[in-house]
């Protein structure tokens, strides 16, 4: 008796974890990258003080080289990617999950593990550019974090204790 045996399909010889994004991207775009950046960002309110205008939460991330001194990024350093939104001091005790996107212009050989910066400041969440171009002001409550392999699947922890100072 013969055993048949299923015929192997043929397996797709794209490269291993390419998503759908990262493959529109490069070639509808001409984006060379593709990067998901995940943070859970959190605060003690009490550090807050009190705002009438509310308070926006900006989130970017950077490539490792391009912060500056005390790990803000500089005047001219280009975010990878960036948001903001509206929060309460009641949600940033709680924890805030954010979600980015950012996209490379040419892909790097070996690529820098982003730096999360996050801050908070008193306004609404307003900026131009979804906070692209923002940068921490005076009176900013801020935290900054590396990513990395090992980050749980919330996202890196982001946890803000610092003032910008100057």
């Amino acid at each position: 008796m013969t055993v048949r045996r299923p015929k192997a399909r043929p397996r797709s010889a794209g490269p291993a974890g390419v998503s759908w994004v990262a493959l529109v991207a490069a070639t509808t775009l001409g984006i060379g990258g593709v990067q998901r950046v995940r943070a859970a960002v959190s605060a003690d309110p009490r550090e807050l003080g009190h705002s009438r205008d509310g308070y926006r939460l900006i989130v970017q991330s950077y490539a490792a080289s391009s912060l500056g001194s005390g790990q803000l990024p500089g005047g001219r350093a280009r975010p990878l990617a960036s948001t903001q939104r509206a929060i309460t001091p009641e949600q940033l005790a709680r924890g805030i999950s954010v979600d980015m996107l950012g996209l490379e212009q040419s892909p790097t050989p070996a690529p820098e593990t982003p730096v999360i910066v996050a801050w908070v400041e008193q306004g609404r969440a307003d900026l131009d550019f979804d906070g692209l171009q923002a940068r921490p002001a005076a009176d900013a409550f801020y935290g900054v974090a590396t990513t990395g392999p090992s980050a749980p699947a919330t996202g890196t922890p982001v946890v803000l204790k610092r003032r910008v100072t100057g």
